[in-house]
């Protein structure tokens, strides 16, 4: 009976221990699932309060907006628009709101680099100064028919002329309001490289083509100055010039020229 009672006792024995064992391993798997819960909810609160301020939807709006698309598309369309020098290339209006210090100061602006970057067209500035109208216009207009882009015209009536042009003569639209501004409004074009100073009753005794071979393959200015003695001419010396100018030094010039742009 004794012995029954050890044989039970002994099979019972390694249930008990398999029992234990098991409930060692379970516990160990609940501290280790709690460990990583508080772990993980750790990580959780502080990575929320490390990005509450990120504006993460607003990236995420502009990832996901359908609008995104066009406005990538525009900009690679745009950037591939070359604009350069075209824009101060182009030849200015006659008519601006610039005033004359604004204007004189940019006319006298003259490039340091002698080599230009771009190809350019040489043209002629025809700049006539008049008493009111052209009266030898169709003259001028048979003269410059058929070479545009090679010449430029700006008109300087006196002030006190009404008269019009008509739309189709290549004097329309080329009004300066004030003397001072003839020259300059022709510089302002850096197409222009030789300037003409005209009136009203100056007329071309040549064809455009040979006007314009003659003067771009001339390297001289064309100026009158001259020693006049009479009343004309050394009669207008006044003494109070001197000794900055001499009476030697005085010359009658005519107001009518032509000139090369400086280099």
């Amino acid at each position: 009976m004794k012995n029954k009672q050890q044989q039970q006792q002994q099979a019972a024995s390694p249930t008990s221990i398999q029992k234990l064992f098991n409930a060692q391993m379970h516990l160990h798997n609940l501290v280790s699932y709690f460990l990583i819960f508080c772990s993980g909810l750790a990580l959780g609160l502080t990575l929320s309060f490390y990005l509450k301020d990120f504006p993460f939807n607003l990236q995420l709006n502009q990832f996901l907006s359908p609008t995104s698309p066009p406005v990538l598309i525009s900009l690679k369309t745009k950037n591939l628009t070359r604009v350069g020098l075209k824009e101060y290339l182009k030849p200015p209006d006659v008519m601006h709101d610039m005033e004359d210090k604004e204007l004189l100061w940019r006319a006298s602006m003259v490039p340091r680099i002698r080599e230009l970057p771009f190809n350019r067209t040489p043209k002629v500035a025809f700049m006539f100064l008049t008493k009111g109208a052209i009266t030898l216009a169709p003259l001028w207009e048979l003269f410059f028919k058929g070479h545009e882009g090679l010449y430029s015209i700006y008109v300087h009536p006196n002030p006190s002329f009404n008269g019009t042009v008509p739309q189709d003569s290549v004097f329309h639209g080329r009004r300066i309001p004030t003397e001072r501004r003839l020259l300059a409004n022709a510089l302002l074009d850096i197409s222009n490289q030789r300037f003409i100073l005209l009136s009203e009753s100056c007329i071309p005794l040549f064809n455009f083509p040979t006007i314009y071979k003659y003067l771009m393959g001339s390297k001289k200015s064309f100026v009158e100055a001259y020693d006049l003695p009479g009343p004309v001419g050394q009669g207008r010396y006044d003494h109070k010039m001197a000794p900055t100018i001499k009476l030697e030094q005085w010359r009658k010039g005519s107001q009518w020229f032509e000139m090369d742009r400086v280099k």
